[in-house]
């Protein structure tokens, strides 16, 4: 991961290249070799989120961060899909269980970073993608093969049981397999919900949080270790100060800061696996390190002004999702909250009411559409002043519905658009996924 990571984001700099997204890559080389039809499932929800992109532009007036979503959205549902057929007419099954699931978002991702590309760009583009893909398979192969019989710190990803193609290879397998805890219904439904409430509050507030799926699977991971929220947390803040130094030292910033931050945050959860005994899954651990460089990138781009109530509301929505899969799911001793603690209890309420109060100060500090409309420029009619009665801005009044979706469509473009991509961190590479500053939606 760190290798591709550090590949995508140096051609990204020097050439501009896209390469699907800073994660794309580096992602589909590991689950390639967890399952190696992989490629093939990836590349159906490519052709499914290509397809509604061009449907989406050819018939529609969607623009901006509709696109992107729309992108996302098909991609997932597609990748689903193609892999529930595979698994029931052949023995191969993709798991989207977990930290699994993020891989459905990718394919979405990587069909909007193309679709950007100017024709002309698009072959080099994919041609570069394919040579780099097979250079990381190779890496991969080769550290299967280097690392074979000698001890590891940290828990196993690519040798699971799991892994075919380290079956395939002869390669004798290390640790066991993962009993699921949190059904995959459930996982999929707090990731849907947690994409329409990441959007809601971006686009009302202008404030993005954590991540668009890091809030949701980090409860999930919760549920599985008492302190994953803790080692997120203390992450997330040093790799803040980390990238935080190195932009004001370089001013590197969009994809390569992207990629400085996932770097980062992949070499903590390698030092906490190594280091600690923390009893935390493989696969697991990979991601929560790809979430931290995701949460810390996001909290970056954020106003300082804005930054306690990012997270703050963060928190907020992680209690929220933690509760729901408290009523749902049978936590483990080992879990978050397993023995109804009251020192969690509190601060879990404590948490929830710093969380209403900013919603509250957010939705107060919104000025009404009349105090909008009177500060604008369109207000004055006729050289006699403000008259927010005529104002085309305002819901209702004498002006007209041309004037209104033209305004309309003006704002939207300017939230949803900086430079020349959505500001938004996903995903998502974004929810997963973080924003496509040159390529890298959060």
């Amino acid at each position: 991961m760190i290798v591709g990571l550090t590949v995508v984001a140096a051609l990204s700099h020097t050439g501009g290249y896209r390469l699907g997204g800073v994660m794309v890559l580096p992602l589909l080389t590991i689950y390639t070799v967890r399952e190696p039809l992989s490629p093939l499932i990836f590349l159906g929800g490519v052709a499914g989120a290509w397809g509604a992109l061009w449907l989406t532009r050819e018939y529609t007036l969607t623009h901006g961060r509709r696109v992107f979503l729309v992108a996302v959205l098909a991609g997932a549902g597609t990748t689903i899909l193609v892999a529930a057929v595979v698994a029931s007419h052949t023995p191969v099954r993709l798991p989207f269980d977990d930290a699994e699931v993020v891989a459905s978002i990718f394919p979405g991702v990587a069909a909007y970073n193309l679709m950007r590309l100017d024709p002309g760009e698009r072959v080099r583009d994919v041609g570069l993608s394919i040579l780099v893909y097979a250079g990381l398979l190779l890496v991969g192969i080769g550290g299967l093969l280097l690392f074979e019989g000698r001890a590891l710190p940290t828990p196993p990803v690519l040798a699971l049981p799991t892994s075919d193609l380290a079956v395939w290879l002869g390669i004798e397998p290390r640790g066991d397999r993962v009993v699921q805890i949190t059904p995959q219904w459930l996982s999929i439904s707090l990731l849907s919900v947690d994409i329409v409430v990441y959007e809601l509050v971006r686009k009302r507030y202008d404030l993005p949080l954590a991540g668009i799926i890091v809030i949701p699977l980090l409860a999930i991971f919760s549920v599985r270790l008492e302190h994953v929220a803790v080692i997120f947390a203390v992450g997330a803040t040093a790799t803040y100060l980390a990238i935080s130094t190195v932009h004001w030292l370089s001013l590197l910033y969009g994809r390569v800061l992207l990629g400085a931050s996932l770097v980062i945050g992949t070499l903590y959860a390698l030092a906490i696996g190594g280091v600690t005994a923390v009893r935390l899954p493989g696969l697991s651990l990979f991601f929560l390190g790809l979430f931290i460089g995701i949460a810390a990138y996001n909290l970056h781009r954020v106003s300082p002004k804005c930054r306690g109530a990012s997270i703050r509301l963060s928190a907020g929505l992680f209690v929220v999702f933690y509760a729901v899969l408290l009523v749902l799911v049978d936590v483990p001793p080992e879990g978050l909250f397993s023995d109804g603690e009251l020192a969690y209890g509190a601060l879990a309420v404590g948490i929830v009411a710093l969380a209403l109060r900013d919603l509250s100060r957010l939705e107060r500090s919104r000025p009404s559409l009349a105090a909008f409309a009177r500060a604008s420029v369109f207000a004055t009619v006729d050289g006699d002043g403000a008259d927010a009665a005529r104002s085309p801005l305002v819901a209702g009044s004498g002006g007209s519905a041309e004037g209104a979706t033209s305004a309309d469509a003006s704002d939207d473009d300017g939230q949803t658009l900086e430079l020349d991509v959505p500001s938004s961190a996903s995903s998502a590479d974004e929810d997963a996924g973080a924003r496509d500053t040159g390529g890298e939606p959060q």
